[in-house]
């Protein structure tokens, strides 16, 4: 750039200096062509004073002149020539030599006009010359002096050779002053340029004028630098402000427990956290690439093009089947990019599965409860409603009494269990921690509900490890086997088995209570453990169970740091496995 400018300029002087010095000289050259005309007219003059002799012999008049002339150091012919062209006299020529010049330019436009002129080459005498002829109205002749242009020419030269050299000296000054110019202008230029390039690519911190360059910096190029200096502080400090927000934004979205997703007009991934990643079960999914890949991308995408197209926002849930009776939900929330462009559309999705399965349970909780409640409230008004309605014998008397007693037994056991299980779920961690030895729990439990499984012809065997030990309260740890055993007993057939061992492995300890009873398909896995959930509901009410001891089994599993699995057979029994963390003996 430098150079081409420094050319360019260069250039535009040189051609400056080339028409200024053509000009110069043409203008020299002209001025010395008038200068030779005015001394051949003044010669003409001179001779014409002269006419006489002229007249009487043209010959000796012209070469008496010539020599004159020559003695003079002027190298000028002399011609006399009557209005015929004829050739009086030449002092260049003999008469033998004569011709006629009649057709000479010169010649004709002094017999028109009285004067004439024309340079050209002399046929006779073979040599430029520069003529100038006057028409004599005394004597009618003609009388033409030549110049040789070789003075002419010579003169004209020397001023072409000074006005070259002079355009050429000129030329070498303006070119170092340009350079001299252009090194105090340019330079600066080149750094606030290339200053300009560096903060382009991101370096903020550039600043110039304390480079020499930049020193020699004045006037409008000093003000261009302050203001590029300004320029550069004001961009760092934005650049420095979007950064901060630009991280607080990430921070912000990665941290979301919702996905966000940013495509354009053609389904490409401008923005995506990775729990969007996590949500649509796409974790190498990246930024550029199509949205597109499984069924619920697919209906994702659905939605942001229906957002995208009706420009507009819409709100959708998806759903997906996850397993035989396991359905997931995604509330998927997209609108179009404000301030994007054309096509540009935000989806925020949200996994709405354990929300939906939470309202369900809500609902299936009120109806079950007042179902529950509903039962032996209805028994024991009814039993009261045939008490008061007649007189009855002592007998139907004390069997409303038992069915009294019984349905409000029942109604004392839900809400036992309904307080329990509330207890347990609001207890971040129990107080009433101790050491509580598994064996002795265990026995303890077995040996409360021993006369329930004698009744039920349900025996039960216990085959227990020693010294295990783990950290919890002694009440609900009995609590918990007491339930699964009961449970046990309860849903076992007749001549039934119950087996409870207690073994070690690593760091848990494993409580196996196993049954010989009726089942459960394994379809009510996901929800057995649900407060008032029933696989079998007449068999479960008719045996008195309020369908809260499986769920009062897990937060009890759970609240110990533990957890508990179910395996089972229909027709051939149920097998629950409780894990706890093992208690060293000296903890």
């Amino acid at each position: 750039m430098r150079k081409r400018l420094m050319l360019c300029t260069a250039a535009v002087v040189i051609v400056g200096f080339v028409l200024a010095f053509s000009l110069a000289g043409f203008l020299v050259q002209n001025q010395y062509q008038n200068e030779f005309t005015r001394r051949l007219d003044a010669m003409l003059a001179m001779m014409c004073a002269e006419s006489q002799q002229m007249q009487v012999d043209p010959q000796r008049f012209a070469k008496s002149y010539g020599m004159q002339l020559q003695q003079m150091g002027q190298d000028i012919r002399v011609t006399v020539l009557d209005q015929n062209g004829d050739v009086k006299g030449d002092s260049a020529q003999d008469e033998a030599s004569y011709e006629n010049h009649r057709d000479r330019p010169e010649i004709k436009q002094a017999i028109q006009e009285g004067r004439g002129y024309d340079i050209r080459k002399s046929q006779s005498i073979n040599n430029s010359y520069y003529y100038d002829a006057i028409l004599d109205p005394g004597t009618g002749l003609i009388l033409r002096v030549a110049m040789p242009l070789s003075e002419l020419q010579f003169a004209v030269g020397g001023v072409w050779i000074i006005a070259i050299g002079a355009m050429i000296l000129g030329i070498l000054i303006v070119c170092i002053i340009c350079a001299i110019l252009f090194r105090h202008v340019y330079e600066p230029m080149q750094e606030l340029t290339q200053a300009a390039k560096k903060m382009a690519e991101g370096d903020f911190l550039i600043r110039v004028g304390d480079s020499p360059a930049g020193k020699r910096m004045t006037g409008e190029v000093r003000q261009l630098a302050q203001a590029f200096n300004t320029m550069a502080d004001n961009t760092r400090h934005a650049v420095e402000q979007m950064k901060t927000k630009q991280n607080q934004l990430e921070s912000v979205l990665q941290g979301m427990n919702d996905g966000v997703l940013a495509v354009d007009r053609n389904n490409t991934i401008l923005f995506l956290n990775q729990r969007a990643r996590d949500l649509l079960d796409r974790p190498l999914l990246q930024e550029g690439t199509l949205l597109e890949g499984s069924m619920r991308i697919h209906k994702v995408a659905s939605v942001l093009q229906e957002a995208a197209a009706n420009q507009q926002v819409i709100h959708q849930t998806i759903s997906e089947q996850n397993g035989v009776q396991q359905e997931n939900h995604y509330s998927v929330y997209a609108a179009p990019l404000e301030g994007g462009a054309e096509g540009e559309c935000l989806a925020v999705i949200s996994d709405t599965t354990r929300m939906t399965k939470l309202e369900q349970m809500r609902r299936d909780f009120v109806s079950n409860v007042t179902h529950e409640l509903k039962t032996p409230l209805t028994s024991i008004r009814g039993s009261i409603d045939l008490l008061r309605s007649a007189d009855r014998d002592e007998e139907t008397r004390q069997y409303f009494y038992e069915v009294l007693d019984i349905e409000a037994e029942r109604l004392r056991h839900l809400i036992d269990d309904m307080l329990v299980l509330s207890q347990i779920e609001n207890a971040r961690e129990d107080p009433s921690l101790t050491r509580c030895d598994i064996a002795k729990e265990l026995a303890c439990a077995v040996e409360r509900l021993e006369p329930i499984a004698e009744k039920a012809g349900v025996t039960l065997h216990m085959e227990v490890e020693r010294e295990l030990f783990v950290s919890s309260s002694s009440t609900r740890l009995q609590q918990l086997f007491g339930n699964l055993i009961e449970n046990a007993i309860k849903y076992n057939v007749p001549d039934g088995r119950v087996e409870i061992t207690a073994q070690r492995r690593r760091d848990m300890i494993l409580v196996r209570i196993k049954d010989t009873g009726i089942g459960i398909d394994p379809s009510h896995f996901d929800r057995l453990f649900e407060r008032f959930y029933r696989v079998d509901t007449s068999r479960s009410r008719s045996i008195g169970g309020t369908g809260l001891g499986l769920s009062i089994v897990k937060h009890l599993t759970a609240l110990y740091g533990g957890d508990i699995r179910v395996e089972s057979q229909v027709g051939k029994g149920t097998t629950f496995t409780v894990r706890l963390p093992v208690m060293l003996p000296d903890g």
